[in-house]
């Protein structure tokens, strides 16, 4: 009895390491396919390349949404103007044109400087939220059974039969009922 207690939890904590090495994939292929652009646009010292990743990152933002790659919210049952990704999209747009805007003052100029500080402020911890939305409504898209709360809740049904598992297997050892 012991011994099948024992399989059913090494085949849960295979299926939980499989989960686990799923989610990793997926996190690379959104990094890699959109973030990426985002990433670069953040490092970037001047607004000239700033821009020319933040256009990227709309671009590829753009195609994935006509390829159907977003579901329109990053939410199943409450949608909100702030958790839809045509929203977000558009301010991720103002912000280019912002950097369009920057790009016509004097980088001497007190506006310039403020403007500057403005954009850093915003790709450096405002913009945290609006790209949680991109990513939820990608994975929402692509692995649903990874997103959110599905995502725990997939994750604590292979977690829990490894667990109950074990302690009924060692129990079992304890109490002397042998293989």
């Amino acid at each position: 009895m012991i011994r099948y207690k024992i399989l059913i939890s090494a085949i849960s904590v295979a299926l939980l390491v499989a989960f686990g090495i799923g989610v990793a994939r997926a996190n690379a292929r959104y990094v890699c396919e959109y973030m990426c652009h985002w990433n670069l646009a953040e490092k970037a010292s001047t607004i000239s390349a700033k821009q020319k990743e933040i256009k990227a990152f709309v671009k590829a933002l753009e195609k994935g949404d006509e390829n159907g790659e977003f579901a329109k919210n990053n939410a199943v049952f409450f949608p909100t103007p702030d958790n839809a990704f045509a929203n977000n999209l558009e301010m991720v747009q103002t912000l280019d044109q912002r950097l369009e805007e920057i790009r016509s003052m004097d980088p001497k100029s007190f506006e310039y400087n403020t403007a500057i500080q403005q954009i850093t402020a915003q790709e450096q911890g405002e913009a945290h939220r609006m790209l949680g939305v991109f990513d939820g409504c990608w994975t929402l898209r692509n692995y649903w059974w990874m997103w959110d709360w599905k995502g725990l809740l997939v994750a604590t049904g292979l977690a829990l039969p490894a667990i109950v598992g074990l302690v009924w297997a060692a129990n079992d050892a304890d109490r002397g009922r042998g293989w």
